[in-house]
């Protein structure tokens, strides 16, 4: 690098950089990012599910910025060596540790290894940052919270609930969504998780009663990993025994690509004592799984939820318009319940009230808020009722 920066001097030298950078940025999906953390270094975000997918993305955007470049009347192809790092929880990993990380791998390199992608696995206990490791630890020091985002009866406009969302409170990243932390996460890290959303939604449940505020229920999301725990439904029963709170109140969803379950009878025991008791059960994001029918028949479940797949443009798109027409006409004959989630437009609210759906959810009624916001959130919601989208009916949620 020293020789060529003398060579073709400063302004060539960030001409040449400039145009690498945009050779790559080309070679790169919309998702991916790239940034010069050095003259000739970059390091660059893939978004990808698996190493596979990675490494082709990666040998790609090699090739592209080893084009060869015209500087100083000469051109130039530059050797692009690449260090490929999994990173299957980034919210963990500390930038600045990972960074000094490769680059000293990348100085180590031998010449064999130039102009090569070279995937190596990432050592994750010297590169997180000063934080809790796992989704555990940071349970136990009070960094999971809960978001609340409100249902809306198509009907009355009224709120019929919330959905209670995991957010990591990160010390220095900021509110983390759950895909930044999600993946990869252990069983304890599962259960932990689900221990802590549970108490913050009957928390919840006892604020809004003790303020005078009418909140049916709050849905928590669980998976087959909490339902294989044979302590599970008799935990949450206690939980609620000890806070005065009635089942009803209590809104499970299972996504539905977690059924069927397999043929450990424990998941089919917990969900039978839950609803047996009075949970209402809800299968989330239907339409993207292979089993709803089994598991409504098998368990009764009270709503399905519409993937936002097929509610985003169903206001104008007609092939959206069958399949949330045919999910609707299918929920009806079965007497089940129905919620679109993802609506981000007044026009797809309007749509979806007009067809029939009960319940809507989504960006167009309100973004997911702390606890402490909802209060003012319901006021204001109540407040403009009358000018919702809805259909005259005398039939209300």
């Amino acid at each position: 690098m020293p020789v060529l920066t003398d060579h073709l001097e400063r302004a060539g030298m960030s001409y040449l950089l400039e145009q690498i950078t945009i050779n790559l940025r080309e070679a790169l999906r919309p998702q991916d990012r790239v940034e010069v953390v050095a003259p000739g270094l970059f390091a660059i975000t893939l978004h990808c599910r698996s190493r596979t997918v990675a490494k082709a993305v990666a040998k790609r955007v090699q090739q592209h910025g080893q084009q060869g470049l015209a500087a100083k009347g000469q051109t130039i192809k530059p050797v692009l060596t690449g260090l490929l790092m999994a990173c299957p929880q980034p919210a963990l990993i500390c930038k600045a540790k990972l960074l000094g990380y490769g680059r000293k791998q990348l100085e180590n390199a031998g010449p064999e290894e130039l102009g090569r992608v070279i995937m190596i696995e990432t050592p994750l206990d010297r590169l997180t940052s000063d934080m809790p490791i796992t989704v555990a630890d940071a349970v136990k020091v009070g960094q999971i919270i809960a978001y609340f985002q409100p249902k809306v009866c198509c009907n009355s406009g009224r709120v019929t609930g919330f959905e209670a969302l995991a957010r990591w409170r990160h010390p220095t990243q900021g509110i983390l969504s759950p895909a930044s932390f999600m993946p990869g996460m252990t069983v304890t890290d599962h259960r932990a998780l689900t221990a802590t959303m549970l108490q913050h939604v009957l928390d919840a449940l006892v604020f809004w009663d003790e303020s005078g505020l009418h909140v049916e229920t709050v849905s928590l999301n669980i998976s087959n990993v909490e339902l294989g725990d044979p302590r599970f439904s008799q935990t949450i029963l206690q939980e609620l025994k000890k806070r005065k709170i009635a089942p009803h109140r209590l809104v499970l969803e299972l996504l539905e690509s977690m059924w069927p379950f397999n043929s450990d009878p424990i998941p089919h025991r917990n969900l039978k004592h839950l609803l047996e008791a009075g949970c209402r059960l809800d299968l989330d994001d239907f339409g993207t799984g292979y089993a709803s029918l089994d598991a409504i028949r098998t368990f009764g479940v009270h709503r399905i939820k519409i993937d936002r797949t097929y509610v985003t443009g169903c206001d104008v798109d007609a092939n959206q318009q069958r399949m949330v027409s045919a999910i609707l006409a299918m929920a009806e004959q079965l007497g089940v319940g129905t919620v679109a989630e993802g609506v981000e437009t007044r026009q797809e609210h309007a749509y979806l009230a007009q067809l029939g759906c009960d319940e809507v959810q989504g960006y167009a009624i309100a973004r997911p808020m702390p606890l402490e916001q909802t209060p003012e959130f319901l006021t204001r919601h109540n407040d403009r009722i009358d000018s919702l989208p809805g259909i005259a009916s005398g039939i209300f949620c």
